[in-house]
């Protein structure tokens, strides 16, 4: 019994996403190629503008192992932790307009109703 609550709980387990998960995400979030992020990781990291030659070793090491740079890794953790900072900024944006309208439609409301009663 212990073991198949064990496996079933290992079929539930959320697993992080891979390194190269993670940049096919942030190049369809942003609407570029992967190859785009590794030359935007770059400029990123180093200040610098890359020739296509210098990524282009990196880009392939990454097709062909699933390779990804350090800076890579980092410029893409950076744009997928602002889209969720976004996300909770559109949130947050959206309870505070509700928990300041309703109440000043409930009171206008209220007057109404006690003007034209």
């Amino acid at each position: 019994m212990k073991l198949f609550l064990r496996k079933s709980l290992v079929l539930f387990k959320k697993h992080k996403p891979t390194d190269e998960q993670l940049v096919h995400k942030a190049s369809a979030l942003l609407g570029v190629s992967e190859f785009q992020v590794f030359f935007d990781a770059w400029q990123a990291w180093y200040n610098d503008k890359p020739s296509e030659k210098r990524i282009e070793l990196y880009f392939i090491d990454f097709l062909e192992h699933d390779a990804v740079p350090f800076w890579v890794r980092n410029y893409v953790r950076f744009v997928l932790n602002r889209r969720d900072l976004i996300a909770q900024e559109k949130r947050r944006l959206i309870l505070g307009t509700l928990t300041y309208y309703i109440p000043l439609l409930l009171f206008f409301i209220l007057i109404m109703w006690a003007i034209f009663r």
